[in-house]
């Protein structure tokens, strides 16, 4: 999961702005073999969006932080679910060994003290070839930098620092995020909240109504059943048609797909009753780009610590391309209920 720091919030409460703060960005106006963000404010934990859309090619994300091309990084992966493979005194870290030739989206998290080796955590979504009935491809990695001097105040991706044959094509783009564990409560934070579903009546079926559109959002739920098991399906501006694929792994079990499918399914999947569910989700929701999402869930089940949650790992996408997300609905289709208390919240950003 791709934690996230929002201040000190109610349910219904706006976050303080102790937050994410936008730090820098590049957005490509033209094909290149890199997208590079440099010179920001140094912060001690960075979260950094990547969508890349590619263009000729197969455009790999390989990172290099401050310009260091030593052998001064290394790295622990494995793709859509298999074994892992490590790579060490590498010249950048958090590649991907599979490329995408369509787009791509990732989330990286990374602590960034200055007398620590940073460590970084990514999970990405390949779109595959386009259209709901091809299947999206999953990566999550660890990786490193080796430097114990300096915090990030620069990154770059792509295949000018990993030579390969791809090129980013235009609106690929990076954002760099960052906040200081002492942050102040000034600025503007990155992410703002669009809507919010406060259960206050036990039920099935749950929709934010419609918010403002924006290039990325962030999704996090929290849901108690009861009266029975409790599975949320999802689907965005009442699109029920076939137009939605996933990719989802289950406690680690091999990854299962669908394609074609009416709806993305199993966010929280088979919560028992009287049970708690978490989710959070990251989507890139560019109006003429398929919509990429990412999304990590821990199931309480049943209560105790007797009794161990299960997770789910799944990355979705909607082959919409002529919309962004304005409307999440929520359906369940087991016997239980979002009991009084549930909650879920929507954040975004352009």
């Amino acid at each position: 999961m791709a934690w996230t720091k929002l201040g000190s919030t109610s349910v219904s409460g706006a976050a303080a702005n102790t937050s994410w703060k936008e730090l820098g960005r590049t957005t490509l106006s033209g094909t290149n073999d890199s997208i590079d963000v440099s010179s920001f404010t140094a912060k001690d934990n960075l979260m950094i969006l990547c969508n890349v859309i590619n263009s000729g090619g197969d455009f790999r994300t390989f990172w290099r932080f401050n310009s260091d091309t030593g052998s001064n990084y290394s790295q622990r992966y494995n793709t859509n679910n298999g074994s892992d493979s490590t790579n060490t005194s590498l010249n950048g870290t958090m590649d991907w060994n599979t490329a995408e030739s369509v787009q791509s989206f990732e989330v990286l998290n990374i602590a960034n003290i200055t007398t620590q080796e940073k460590l970084g955590i990514k999970h990405k979504i390949g779109s595959g070839t386009a259209g709901a009935g091809n299947g999206v491809n999953y990566v999550e990695c660890v990786g490193k930098w080796a430097n114990t001097s300096a915090q990030i105040t620069s990154v770059s991706v792509g295949d000018g620092v990993d030579p390969k044959s791809g090129t980013g094509g235009i609106g690929s783009e990076v954002v760099v995020l960052g906040y200081d564990n002492d942050e102040a409560d000034s600025g503007t934070n990155f992410w703002q909240e669009l809507a919010t579903i406060d259960v206050t009546t036990a039920g099935d079926n749950f929709t934010t109504g419609t918010f403002t559109a924006k290039k990325y959002l962030m999704v996090e739920t929290n849901v108690i059943t009861s009266g029975g098991a409790v599975s949320q399906r999802m689907t965005f501006n009442d699109d029920t048609g076939s137009n939605y694929a996933q990719r989802k792994s289950f406690d680690g079990a091999s990854d299962t797909t669908s394609t074609n499918s009416v709806n993305i399914d199993g966010i929280n999947d088979d919560l028992v009753t009287n049970s708690i569910g978490i989710a959070n989700i990251f989507i890139v929701n560019k109006s003429d780009k398929e919509k990429l999402g990412i999304a990590h869930t821990n199931s309480g089940e049943a209560s105790g610590a007797g009794n161990t949650p299960t997770r789910d790992e799944e990355v979705f996408k909607w082959n919409n391309t002529s919309a962004q997300i304005t409307k999440i609905d929520f359906d369940n289709n087991k016997a239980g209920n979002w009991a009084v208390g549930s909650f879920v919240k929507v954040y975004g950003a352009d």
